[in-house]
C-alpha cells in the first residue's frame, strides 16, 4: 500500500496539460471535504525541488479554498509517460467529459499505451503482434489489449473505449476545437465527421455550426416552446424503459447499424445530461 504523506499546499504545481478544474465541482467537493475530510489523497511526483500534480485536481483545487496549509498525498515515482498516463485515467472517470474531450483523452491514452507497450500495436502498425504463438509458447509477458486495459482503469466497456478512441484519431485536432462544448459534441456527430477526408473536416464543422446559429435564431422567435419539452422527455423516457432490448434489436433488423448509432447517441446525451443535471 502506498504511503500517505502531508506536504505543503504552496509547493505543489499542476501539469501545464491539467483540464481546468469546475468551480461547480470544487464548491461541493470543499463542502464535503470541510464535513468529513479528505477521504482520498492526491498523487503527485517530485519535479526540481517541489511536487508535480498528476492526479486529484479538483481535491487540491477544493482543499485551497479551504486554506489548509498541507494536503495529503501519495508521492510516487512515475516518469513523464506514466505521469500524464495517470492523470489522462482520472479525467476518464469523471461522468461530465464531453464526448469530444473523452474521444481526445481516450486517444491519446492509446497513443502512450502503445509506446509504454509496442508489442500491443498491430503489427501492420510497426507492433510486435499480439498473436504471435512462439512468444506465448516461450513464456513472454505480453500486455493486455489497449482497450481491455483501459476498461479495467476507467469503469468503461472495451467496446466504449473502441469507439472513443478511434473518434480521438480519426477526427483531427482543429475540428474537435471548433466542436467542443458546442452543440455538434455528441457522439453522434464525431462518428459522422470522421469519416470525412480531414482536410474536409475543418470546414465541414464550421459550416454545421454556422447552420446551428441560424436555426437558434429561427427557433428563439417562436415563444412557450420550451415548457412542453420536460412532459416530452419523461414521456419518451417512459416508452424507452418499457421497451424490451431484445424486441427491439429483432426489429431493427438489417438496419441494426442504424440502431447502434441511435444508442451511442444518447449514451452520450444522457451522461452530459446526468453532469448538467447533478450540479
Amino acid at each position: 500500500m502506498s504511503q500517505i504523506t502531508r506536504i505543503p499546499i504552496d509547493s505543489i504545481d499542476r501539469r501545464a496539460d491539467c483540464r481546468i478544474p469546475d468551480g461547480d465541482t470544487i464548491t461541493n467537493l470543499a463542502e464535503s471535504i470541510e464535513a468529513v475530510g479528505l477521504i482520498n489523497p492526491i498523487r503527485v511526483r517530485r519535479v526540481g525541488g517541489r511536487y508535480e500534480l498528476i492526479a486529484g485536481s479538483h481535491r487540491y483545487a477544493a482543499v485551497d479554498s479551504l486554506d489548509w496549509r498541507e494536503i495529503p498525498a501519495v508521492i510516487v515515482d512515475d516518469d513523464d509517460l506514466h505521469a500524464e498516463l495517470a492523470m489522462i485515467d482520472e479525467n476518464l472517470c469523471r461522468a461530465e467529459l464531453s464526448p469530444s474531450d473523452r474521444a481526445r483523452q481516450t486517444a491519446r491514452r492509446k497513443s502512450i499505451y502503445e509506446e509504454l507497450h509496442p508489442e500491443t500495436r498491430p503489427t501492420s502498425e510497426g507492433g510486435g503482434g499480439r498473436n504471435n504463438q512462439t512468444r506465448r509458447q516461450v513464456g513472454d509477458d505480453i500486455a493486455e489489449r489497449f482497450t481491455a486495459n483501459t476498461a479495467a482503469a476507467t469503469g468503461q466497456s472495451e467496446r466504449k473505449v473502441q469507439r472513443d478512441a478511434e473518434r480521438g484519431e480519426k477526427v483531427v485536432a482543429a475540428a474537435h476545437d471548433l466542436v467542443r462544448h458546442s452543440r455538434l459534441d455528441t457522439g453522434r456527430y464525431l462518428d459522422e465527421l470522421k469519416r470525412c477526408a480531414p482536410e474536409e473536416q475543418v470546414e465541414r464543422v464550421r459550416r454545421d455550426l454556422e447552420a446551428r446559429v441560424s436555426r437558434a435564431k429561427r427557433v428563439s422567435s417562436t415563444t412557450g416552446e420550451n415548457a412542453a419539452l420536460f412532459p416530452r422527455f419523461c414521456k419518451l423516457a417512459e416508452e424507452m424503459t418499457a421497451l424490451s432490448n431484445a424486441d427491439l434489436i429483432e426489429s431493427a433488423g438489417q438496419q441494426r447499424s442504424s440502431l447502434a448509432g441511435w444508442v451511442s447517441t444518447l449514451s452520450d446525451k444522457m451522461d452530459v445530461l446526468w453532469a448538467e443535471v447533478g450540479k
